[in-house]
Order: C-alpha cells, then sequence, then structure tokens
C-alpha cells in the first residue's frame, strides 16, 4: 500500500532535512514559547529577524487560516506592522504579558501581547484600520473567537 505524502513543511539545507520546532513556532506566533524561559525565547531583533525570515512561509499562512484576524507578533517586532500602543495607562499591578526585544544599538521595545479593551485597540480591528485584514477575514474571526474553528496545529505534530 503506497504511504501518503507527508503533511510537513521541509527544508533541505546542504543536505539536511530541518523542521521547524514546537518553541520557536510558538515563539514566532505568541512571542514567547508556551513553556517559558526556554531557549527559544528571543531577546533580541536579529533572533525575531532570523527566525522569521527563514520560518514566515510556513507560519504566515497557517496563521491567517487557523487564527484569522491575528498576525504572528514576530511580524510587529520586525516592523512589518506599525506595533499597536496603549491607548490609556495600565494600572500599576497586572498580569498581562509582554516581551522586552533589545535592538542592534541597545534600546529596548515593549511589545504587549495580551492587553485587552481599553487600555489597547484589539488586533483584529487594529489590521482591519490598516487594511491588513479584509471584512471577510474580520468575520472568520468572530467565528474562531465563538470556538468554531480548529486550533492551530505546530508544525511538529504534523511530522509523522
Amino acid at each position: 500500500m503506497p504511504r501518503a505524502p507527508a503533511r510537513i513543511r521541509k527544508r533541505f539545507i546542504e543536505g539536511q532535512t530541518e523542521v521547524l520546532d514546537w518553541e520557536t513556532e510558538e515563539t514566532i506566533l505568541y512571542g514567547y514559547p508556551l513553556i517559558l524561559d526556554t531557549l527559544a525565547s528571543f531577546r533580541a531583533i536579529d533572533q525575531f529577524h532570523g527566525a522569521w525570515n527563514r520560518w514566515r512561509d510556513v507560519v504566515l499562512p497557517k496563521c491567517i487560516k487557523y487564527r484569522p484576524g491575528t498576525r504572528p507578533v514576530a511580524q510587529y517586532v520586525c516592523g512589518e506592522i506599525p506595533r499597536r500602543e496603549l491607548r490609556t495607562p495600565l494600572p500599576e499591578v497586572n498580569g498581562w504579558k509582554y516581551i522586552d526585544v533589545r535592538d542592534r544599538s541597545g534600546n529596548v521595545t515593549r511589545h504587549y501581547l495580551d492587553v485587552p479593551e481599553p487600555f489597547m485597540e484589539p488586533e483584529a480591528k487594529y489590521l482591519h484600520r490598516l487594511g491588513i485584514v479584509d471584512a471577510n477575514e474580520l468575520r472568520e474571526h468572530r467565528a474562531w473567537q465563538r470556538g468554531d474553528r480548529e486550533r492551530y496545529p505546530l508544525e511538529m505534530s504534523l511530522y509523522d
């Protein structure tokens, strides 16, 4: 019986197969791996640029399909999409996530990841206002928020 074609996107570099590991994929997508303080926690802009340039063709289409109305954090960090700004100051004590990314000159930029309204404009509305997300994707985003969609599959989980 013939074997089903592999669903994973492999890269062949210098005769070796390279597969996107889950820590790097989560860091590109969410800004941090879901198991914090692992090796893939990027702290410098060059780390984000390297990973994003290498894996954008894998992560971005899956993000649009499985997380409509959102974009990977790496796009914001790398400057492809302008960073969302806070509307009002945050309370001193809060549990919202952020990452501090150091640029080449040593300056640190803070990227907030999960700050809700009214402190920050929702990501889908922000992207729609910028013209990155169309009305159809905005509709899909609402369905995704209701739980009507599949979860984002990490690339390593597709590997047979």
